[in-house]
């Protein structure tokens, strides 16, 4: 069974293949596929996996970091859905998204996964793994 750790990966390398997808083609179709799996993946972490680690001491800022970091994207994902691609503030948006959720990738994969891994053990590590799964599967019906 795969640890929430090896689901998450994967998915940061599928949405950042979106990104530069979506920045190269200037495509209203492949934001809205990658706003579609940031929206599911972030959601799954915000009830999933951080409130596991918001209550460890030594986890907490790193989780409350996490979801900051979540509200700026959101933002972001909610202006550029009504942008027309044709303004030329849309691709300099989708930049300044891309390197947000590039930024927070690198803290999630490091830090995050760091301070995780001392404070969850390798099982629990998969039953979020195997629950965020089951998440996903609900929420693309």
């Amino acid at each position: 069974m795969d640890k929430i750790y090896d689901i998450l990966k994967q998915e940061h390398v599928k949405v950042m293949q979106l990104f530069d997808e979506a920045i190269s083609k200037e495509s209203k179709d492949v934001f809205m596929q990658l706003k579609s799996e940031l929206d599911i993946h972030m959601e799954g972490e915000e009830k999933l996996y951080y409130p596991q680690l918001e209550n460890k001491k030594e986890a907490t800022e790193v989780a409350l970091e996490g979801y900051e970091e979540h509200h700026v994207a959101k933002l972001l994902l909610s202006e550029l859905e009504k942008t027309p691609t044709d303004d030329k503030r849309w691709i300099a948006k989708m930049k300044v998204l891309k390197e947000t959720v590039e930024h927070h990738v690198k803290e999630e994969e490091s830090e995050i996964f760091e301070k995780s891994r001392s404070v969850l053990s390798d099982s629990q590590a998969e039953e979020i793994g195997s629950k965020y799964m089951e998440f996903k599967q609900e929420q693309s019906g």
